[in-house]
């Protein structure tokens, strides 16, 4: 059973590689004779990160490129053009696998990953749409995403990129609604985050993992904050005011006798989204240090999870930062730069705490996000709501075998 993974940036974002390896180990389960590719942006790094966990990681040259054209009858004349080139390569250069296009296309199901990038948000659809274009007729599964909203010219091009598509999956109920409102014709899903079901490191190894590599213990209370560099750009922040504002925080918590451990969740080589260099900017600001440790080196999902999973709260602007703890019952308040925070915290949270741990990146302040953290510690989730999410999340699995199985 051959199973393409694609639409991945790659990574060194950790949110990525939670998709990845949650989607990985949990259609391994249900279908053991699978056998993975991934198709990535990063192949060098991605081949270190699942060495002996994929058979081989390609190089996604159809999606390093920028937005494609409006017509779908040009883009697939380019895609055929790239998929002869393929022909004519090596199985290799330097190294990295090329031949991804005739990988997708001989796949017996290719599972599109990304979290949220069909959108318009980013102004770059239609490259993302390029896999349901090349693969076999129903053998794709976008899953797990957040989708729209769309202008009308990119609703377009989406609804007649829908043909190879057998199902989708959302982890939201307003993605939902609105792809109800297109009246798309596809079968669609209601789910929960693929990262849900994440495994996680127990307590005594991230101790260990955070005495050995940063000097600190978890029998002092502690704080995670996730810092996004990338959401200065997004969001068309300043940056001085951002950062000051995670180091008044910080140095509030501190006061109050917590130990605080910033989480660098997406560390690309591309300086505006490496979240290492906007922890070591609010750093420099931060008063006392003590207590305040950057989570760096290489981490994988698992271990960040882990440390995550010990703390009394995270405060996050990473997506998958927040799954993190929101899976393991941890409080958390969200820092929004899109849609799809504010409808995981609503599904979770219900609309008017959802509402309260959820702030809008371009309204941040200290003082909001103080008045966020003691609301959040002040309560606890609902338990049973998070084992529903997970149930939830495994029903992504479950579509994935049911699309092999039609397929024979």
């Amino acid at each position: 059973m051959k199973i393409s993974i694609t639409n991945l940036t790659g990574t060194r974002n950790r949110g990525c590689e939670a998709l990845v390896s949650s989607t990985i180990f949990g259609i391994q389960e249900l279908i053991p004779s699978a056998k993975f590719s991934l198709h990535t942006n990063d192949p060098s790094f991605d081949q270190w990160r699942y060495n002996g966990i994929v058979e081989k990681v390609y190089l996604s040259s159809i999606i390093k490129t920028p937005n494609h054209t409006k017509s779908q009858f040009l883009n697939k004349i380019g895609y055929k053009a790239i998929a002869l080139a393929e022909k004519l390569a090596p199985e290799k250069i330097r190294g990295t696998y090329v031949k991804s296009l005739s990988t997708i296309k001989s796949s017996d199901l290719v599972v599109c990953t990304g979290g949220d990038i069909f959108t318009s948000d980013y102004h770059n659809l239609r490259k993302h749409l390029s896999y349901p274009l090349i693969a076999r007729k129903k053998s794709v599964f976008l899953c797990s995403h957040t989708i729209g909203p769309f202008t009308k010219p990119d609703e377009d091009y989406f609804l007649r990129s829908l043909q190879n598509i057998a199902a989708i999956s959302v982890r939201e109920t307003e993605s939902y609604e609105y792809l109800k409102s297109i009246d798309i014709q596809t079968d669609l899903h209601l789910v929960a985050d693929v990262a849900f079901t994440l495994p996680t490191q127990g307590r005594s190894e991230a101790n260990d993992y955070l005495n050995d590599n940063f000097g600190m213990s978890f029998t002092t209370p502690t704080v995670a904050i996730s810092v996004s560099q990338g959401i200065i750009k997004y969001s068309g922040l300043d940056k001085s005011s951002y950062y000051k504002c995670f180091a008044e925080l910080i140095d509030h918590l501190t006061n109050l006798n917590k130990q605080v451990i910033l989480i660098a969740h997406v560390i690309e080589t591309n300086p505006s989204n490496n979240d290492v260099i906007a922890c070591m900017e609010v750093m420099k600001l931060v008063k006392n240090k003590k207590n305040v440790r950057v989570i760096s080196g290489e981490p994988n999902a698992v271990e960040l999870k882990g440390l995550i999973g010990q703390c009394e709260c995270l405060i996050g602007t990473r997506t998958h930062a927040t799954i993190a703890s929101l899976s393991q019952g941890i409080p958390t308040v969200s820092i929004a730069y899109s849609r799809k925070a504010h409808g995981i915290m609503r599904d979770i949270y219900g609309v008017e705490q959802g509402k309260e741990l959820t702030i809008d990146a371009k309204k941040i302040t200290t003082a909001n996000m103080i008045e966020a953290y003691e609301n959040s510690v002040s309560k606890t989730i609902n338990q049973d709501k998070i084992n529903e999410l997970k149930k939830l999340s495994k029903m992504n699995f479950s579509i994935a075998k049911e699309i092999t199985e039609k397929n024979g």
